[in-house]
């Protein structure tokens, strides 16, 4: 028996940790979702599935936010999404239409350009051009979703709804189209019908309101041609098939109602009016630096599955928390005791939303599918709006196709990463760093070759850092200095670009994967609250590892370079977008568990404290002519400092290929897999011991060498830390 209890608990682990993933499928995502969705006739990249009720029945459908068109309708069900990132740790495909489809329009533009309907985009990707049609956001007022546009310049405000007659849900369709001195021409839905059993003509679709508007049939397709009209022009459309055409409900069509729209533009009814109180943990003060534990509402009423993917923070100290899901929740109560946290969900059913950043204390949330901007017009603690603010990346359908971080700089322009691998190249902004104006009117590309960068950060100087991860053209993790006036070429092939792919732009530093398998993000100390020694400098987490490394980094003639060293802390889960928190200037991380992760919880809120103790460790890293000069917070004992036998030093290259990472390679023969050991000839310390130049023969660059030591404090401690650095340049002086 008490052999077999090893197994037994081994089996008990699997089986939780199998279930787990179930969790995603029972949440409420709210009236809509963002999502890419596959139904049986194509599969819509940027759409948004609105979920509609009348009665007994369910029903939805999926509006394209590229096209501006209703993509699918069904009926009997919502999404199934299984194998999706929603509810496993690595979905391989996305939502499904689960129910019956009862009618659907053909890809391409939802309304005419000048009475034309060819499709003006190239291989049929991204958003139309904005003087064609734009897509604005939406407005969630309670359950119901208004979709807000402009075509052609003229504002267009768009509700779907359902209504019930006689046991059957019938589709409906509001507009309120602003003056508009042009016709205007809008694609409804595709049809095969012609007649009806009786021998009357089908009425695919019927004008319930719409002065002179009247559905006509094309192609197989109904469409609506709108009259030029000086005032504000109501239409509702209500949508029927050959089975039930005879059920129309004229007697109920008072039923069929959308919010008017100054209740629309002041703010909806509250869905989540619950806060969750948590309680944290604060660690001892027994190291220079510890971790806090800020429990999350892993248990909440919408069955919410908190995997935390990005974070920031308001000017009073309150925290904007994204997970993976699509929720953003205000959190407030981050104190020092941790003690009576509060959780207020604030938004919910977004795109797989990877980066969160509070601009003049509002949210921007990066989604897959664009820059949204939260508000909340009426006060009551959610969204209202869901502004897009800019969208023009397409959006592949590969599930890796992910967008990453958000950033800005000292201009107010947004940064963030879109991943490369296993995306096509056809897709423009992938692959890359985008950087996306300070009035969200445009993006472009400022970084090629890029193949998962999952964080970046922007310093005090608007230095920009990223890091990517190992894989075919990526011999191993890596830290980029990204120079945003001269976009570059960063080593991954298939998302060059058009850009030379003979050489790359070498990193600040490379990383082997025995210390960080898969980055997370960066960000640039500037508390006041954290050791003034390590002011500037980076600090690097560490998914796939859950560790936190600081990064010691220089600029040699325009080159950077540097090297990291890991921190002897533990996480709760797969760490990333660290930030500082401006009213107790400690550092927060969201923790995710995904794939490539060795953590035990799905999600984590964590805090990286200073405790005042002495940090006793390096803080600056010099190339020099002659050797490699290394500065410490704290003094050290100068006997232990330069004694050689407490140091030792190797060094590797790696092979850039199309193969998946690389093995080490030695310097001194290219062609014999292995580490070179590394002669220091002399160690001197500083006279206020706190800097160690170690003497180095014919110091060349290298892409990663490695400084192990073990020494003594001024004060008897010990100091001993392992540097992975990578040398660009050897100065000549």
């Amino acid at each position: 028996m008490f052999r077999l209890l090893p197994l037994l608990l081994l089996i008990i682990a699997f089986t939780a940790r199998a279930a787990a993933p179930t969790r995603g499928a029972d949440m409420n995502y709210g009236p809509f979702l963002c999502y890419t969705v596959q139904s049986s006739h194509e599969t819509t990249c940027k759409g948004i599935t609105v979920s509609l009720a009348a009665g007994t029945n369910r029903a939805a459908v999926v509006f394209d936010t590229d096209t501006l068109r209703y993509a699918t309708a069904w009926s009997g069900g919502w999404l199934d999404l299984t194998k999706t990132h929603l509810t496993t740790e690595k979905g391989e495909l996305p939502p499904r239409v689960a129910g019956k489809v009862e009618w659907s329009n053909q890809p391409g533009p939802g309304w005419a350009k000048g009475g034309s309907w060819t499709d003006p985009r190239t291989n049929h990707i991204g958003p139309l051009p904005k003087e064609w049609a734009h897509y604005k956001g939406l407005f969630r007022h309670g359950s119901n979703t208004v979709f807000h546009y402009t075509v052609d310049g003229c504002e267009v405000f768009d509700v779907p709804g359902l209504i019930e007659s006689e046991g059957f849900g019938f589709f409906t369709r509001t507009l309120r189209i602003a003056p508009n001195t042009r016709p205007m021409m809008l694609r409804l839905r595709d049809t095969a019908c012609e007649t009806l059993p009786s021998g009357a003509p089908c009425p695919s679709v019927v004008v319930l309101e719409g002065k002179d508007v009247l559905p006509r049939l094309n192609a197989n397709q109904i469409e609506a041609a709108i009259p030029p009209h000086a005032e504000p022009l109501t239409i509702k459309f209500l949508f029927v098939d050959s089975e039930h055409g005879q059920a129309i409900p004229f007697e109920h069509l008072d039923r069929i109602h959308a919010p008017d729209l100054p209740d629309v533009i002041r703010g909806g009814p509250a869905l989540w009016p619950q806060t969750i109180t948590t309680t944290g943990k604060r660690s001892a003060d027994s190291a220079a630096f510890v971790v806090d534990t800020v429990a999350i509402p892993e248990n909440n009423p919408w069955r919410s599955w908190m995997r935390l993917t990005a974070l920031d923070f308001f000017s009073d100290g309150r925290a904007a928390i994204a997970t993976w899901s699509g929720d953003v929740w205000i959190v407030s109560g981050l104190d020092d005791s941790l003690q009576n946290v509060k959780w207020k969900r604030f938004a919910a059913g977004l795109f797989d939303p990877l980066g969160l950043k509070i601009v003049r204390d509002e949210i921007y949330v990066l989604e897959r599918s664009q820059i949204t901007r939260l508000r909340d017009l009426n006060n009551d603690g959610e969204a209202d709006v869901y502004e897009n603010f800019n969208n023009d990346t397409a959006v592949s359908p590969s599930y890796h196709a992910f967008a990453m971080d958000l950033q800005t700089d000292s201009a107010g322009n947004f940064y963030f990463a879109r991943a490369g691998q296993r995306v096509e190249p056809i897709y423009p902004l992938n692959g890359g760093m985008v950087r996306v104006s300070a009035d969200g009117s445009r993006a472009e590309l400022i970084a090629h070759g890029l193949r998962v960068v999952n964080g970046m950060a922007i310093g005090p100087r608007d230095e920009i850092v990223c890091s990517d991860n190992q894989g075919n053209w990526i011999p191993s993790g890596r830290i980029d200095w990204i120079d945003a006036k001269q976009p570059g070429f960063y080593g991954y092939v298939p998302h060059a670009h058009g850009l030379p792919t003979n050489r790359y732009v070498p990193p600040l530093c490379w990383i082997p994967m025995a210390i960080d398998n898969s980055g997370g993000s960066q960000v640039f100390v500037t508390s006041d609250k954290w050791p003034a020694s390590l002011k500037n400098q980076i600090l690097h987490s560490s998914y796939g590892m859950a560790s936190l490394l600081v990064v010691l980094w220089e600029t040699n003639s325009g080159v950077a370079q540097g090297g990291v060293m890991k921190l002897p802390l533990k996480f709760d889960s797969g760490i990333m977008r660290p930030r500082f928190n401006p009213a107790d200037g400690q550092l927060y991380i969201a923790g995710l568990r995904g794939w490539q992760t060795k953590v035990a919880r799905d999600g984590a809120l964590q805090r990286v404290r200073w405790t005042g103790k002495p940090p006793r460790m390096p803080s600056a890293l010099h190339v020099r002519r002659n050797g490699i000069e290394i500065t410490f917070t704290d003094p050290l004992d100068r006997v232990s400092a330069e004694d050689l036998q407490n140091w030792n030093v190797e060094q590797w290259n790696y092979l850039w290929s199309d193969k998946y990472g690389s093995d080490d390679y030695s310097v001194s023969n290219p062609a014999k897999k292995g580490r070179d050991s590394v002669e220091v000839r002399r160690i001197k310390l500083s006279s206020d011991n706190k800097s160690v130049l170690l003497e180095i023969a014919e110091l060349k660059p290298v892409m990663q060498m490695k400084i192990k030591f073990a020494l003594q404090s001024a004060d008897g401690e010990k100091v001993a830390w392992e540097i992975y650095i990578t040398i660009n340049r050897v100065p000549a002086q």
